[in-house]
């Protein structure tokens, strides 16, 4: 079934949020609700999108249904979620349920039977409607630790207008969490903005260790001098009582002399809309800390959505201002406030340099430049604001990390600047005329990280031409892939493993990544779970589909991104 239905479900449907603050149940089965990371928290190119609820450091607590309302989807994915479960309550609204390790066995057996009907090892359904009822407080499955994750918990979302609205379940009193821990702001920073030929230059000016008053309160040590106008960016954490984790924070507030100016508000956000988290945070500066670094600008109009009450784009006039304010809130009203002087100072400023080999680049046009044997098309709309933009040929090989199977075939090129966010990829495609045959199909395009190591992009070769999507700007070169993914065996070929639940595999590959992989056993297809984050495989048996008190034989396959293929054969009794 479409999800087109379920939102047709859910139109006109208004959820009110104080009385579904006093309608939910607690979803997780443990003695105390603890967070482990609440709504918000900056993830590099996204926010998180829920609340992971601790489960005591264990799998298997029972997780229940916050609301009366029936399961709409339910998910098994090696990455994300995991094992997840979907409920569209009786009002429109959606909670779910991720990371579990088990489904009830209604679901299981549902889930199951699907899976088998189309061999997928990952699968999304779409239950009809009324094939899996829930009352609040019933049952829905055990938390677990699947999909893209590093400890048990469970992940809990709460979604309105028809799934589309991921909200902020502790600061609306959805789920109550002891909290009486006051944020922290660590530091405050200042850029002069200055736009040439349309194209705005942010320069980092002023960066202040925030200093802590005996009274809670913080400050700096002097004033900050402002030699032009520019924006804020603010370092904060928070924390929740009996939780080492840093926490998200849920409001800030930049005052100008006592004047609200800009407001940041992470109440929520459409699934469309979190990438945005690129530009909300500082994108260099949230990269080299722990915490979040939260610009109090609005860059781009789409981040809008994070902001309100905003005055002038948050774009400070520094001639204007004596002081600024600055009070950070977490997600349950614990508050803290900042003050400092400031000092508008001319005749410090210095011209904004831009290479001569620059040239600027609207986030509309389309734009092409080729570079010796690199062409890189930049789409429309695929950077958040104009840019002066640069590519250049290195001259001499950079240094990096020897791969067993990987050649590079290419010269390496810089393209741009790894410090500025792209909202969509760029094209890029490299001239090569030395790919041997038997590597044409193997070929990636690579970028250099800052560690020395080589990160493969999927890529394809015609005519002597390989051509690739980047979604980040940096050094960019060709390379192949030759060598096959490992798998190793978690079990002895022979065995007997008539007491055992599962046989396992570990699998890896050096370079283009696992893409895929498929199971039989005695010549039938069965199911796999997969741990990415372990890198193992498991086939738990499934003694209705191959039959005991026989020896079994199993085959796996297993290939990367660009087709190299890995085949295990053993045998075990069962």
């Amino acid at each position: 079934m479409k999800i087109r239905h379920w939102a047709a479900v859910a139109a006109g449907l208004v959820m009110t949020c104080t009385a579904m603050a006093q309608e939910y149940t607690v979803p997780l089965g443990v003695t105390t609700l603890q967070s482990s990371s609440n709504f918000g928290r900056l993830r590099s190119t996204r926010f998180h999108s829920g609340v992971d609820l601790r489960t005591e450091w264990v799998e298997g607590k029972k997780v229940f249904a916050i609301a009366d309302g029936q399961i709409y989807r339910i998910g098994v994915k090696p990455y994300g979620y995991g094992k997840v479960v979907y409920v569209m309550h009786n009002d429109g609204t959606v909670s779910a349920y991720g990371h579990l390790s088990e489904f009830t066995p209604e679901v299981d057996a549902y889930v199951r039977k699907e899976r088998y009907r189309g061999k997928l090892n990952d699968i999304d359904i779409f239950p009809s409607a009324g094939t899996f009822p829930v009352k609040k407080g019933e049952l829905i499955g055990l938390s677990g630790n699947s999909g893209n994750s590093f400890g048990p918990h469970l992940h809990f979302e709460v979604r309105e207008k028809g799934a589309e609205r991921t909200v902020n379940v502790l600061a609306r009193g959805y789920l109550k969490i002891k909290d009486n821990m006051l944020p922290e702001i660590h530091k405050v920073f200042y850029y002069r903005v200055d736009t040439i030929s349309g194209v705005p230059v942010h320069r980092l000016m002023s960066e202040r260790a925030a200093v802590r008053r005996s009274d809670g309160s913080y400050s700096i040590d002097g004033q900050m001098e402002l030699t032009g106008p520019g924006y804020f960016c603010i370092e904060t954490s928070d924390h929740k009582n009996g939780v080492n984790s840093v926490m998200a924070t849920y409001r800030i507030l930049l005052l100008l002399d006592g004047k609200p100016y800009v407001e940041y508000l992470m109440d929520g956000f459409t699934f469309s809309q979190n990438h945005l988290a690129k530009i909300v945070s500082d994108y260099q500066l949230n990269s080299k800390t722990s915490n979040d670094v939260f610009r109090l600008a609005v860059v781009n109009d789409d981040a809008m959505a994070f902001y309100r009450n905003v005055t002038a784009r948050g774009l400070v006039n520094p001639e204007d201002v004596s002081n600024v304010g600055i009070e950070v809130w977490d997600d349950n009203g614990n508050k803290v406030v900042m003050d400092f002087a400031v000092r508008y100072c001319p005749d410090k400023d210095t011209p904004a340099i831009v290479a001569s080999d620059a040239e600027a680049v609207g986030c509309k046009p389309f734009y092409s430049k080729t570079t010796d044997k690199l062409n890189v098309t930049i789409p429309a709309d695929a950077l958040y604001e104009p840019i002066f933009y640069r590519q250049w040929k290195e001259q001499i090989c950079p240094d990096y990390v020897m791969e067993d199977g990987v050649f590079v075939l290419s010269d390496f090129y810089n393209v741009h600047s790894d410090d500025t966010p792209l909202r969509g990829p760029v094209t890029l495609s490299f001239g090569v005329d030395n790919v041997p045959e038997n590597m044409r199909d193997k070929v990636v395009i690579a970028r250099l990280g800052n560690n020395g190591k080589l990160y493969a992009g999927a890529a394809e070769y015609e005519n002597g031409t390989v051509t690739g999507k980047a979604y980040v700007f940096g050094c960019w070169c060709v390379a192949a892939d030759t060598k096959k993914p490992r798998i190793e065996a978690k079990f002895r070929s022979g065995s007997y493993m008539s007491n055992a639940k599962r046989i396992g595999f570990e699998i890896s590959d050096n370079f283009s990544g696992v893409a895929s992989y498929s199971a039989e056993i005695d010549g039938q297809w069965v199911m796999l779970e997969h741990d990415v984050v372990h890198g193992v495989l498991y086939h738990y048996f499934d003694d209705a589909v191959c039959g005991r008190g026989k020896w079994h034989d199993v085959r796996l396959t297993v290939k990367d991104a660009v087709g190299n293929m890995a085949v295990y054969t053993g045998r075990y009794y069962r």
